[in-house]
């Protein structure tokens, strides 16, 4: 299992886990990134906030809060 911050572009990976503070777990919940949605990385520059798709959206999440959701790749 990996974090979303080391997902390479293009990939699909399933949120397997959400380690953080209750405001980080709120925002997420929100737009419905929580344990078992599926996402794929389009954007992953080291300098920038990870681009993800999911359920016809767009999110830019920023890289501290990436390397606190565990993902592990769909096939």
């Amino acid at each position: 299992m990996k974090t979303l911050d080391n997902v390479a572009p293009g990939k699909q990976v399933r949120i397997e886990r959400v380690d953080g503070d209750v405001r980080l777990l709120t925002r997420l919940s929100s737009v419905g990134l929580v344990p078992g949605a599926v996402v794929q990385v389009e954007r992953n520059d080291r300098n920038r906030p990870v681009l993800v798709f999911e359920r016809d959206t767009r999110l830019a999440i920023n890289r501290q809060e990436c390397a606190h959701i565990q993902v592990e790749e769909v096939a």
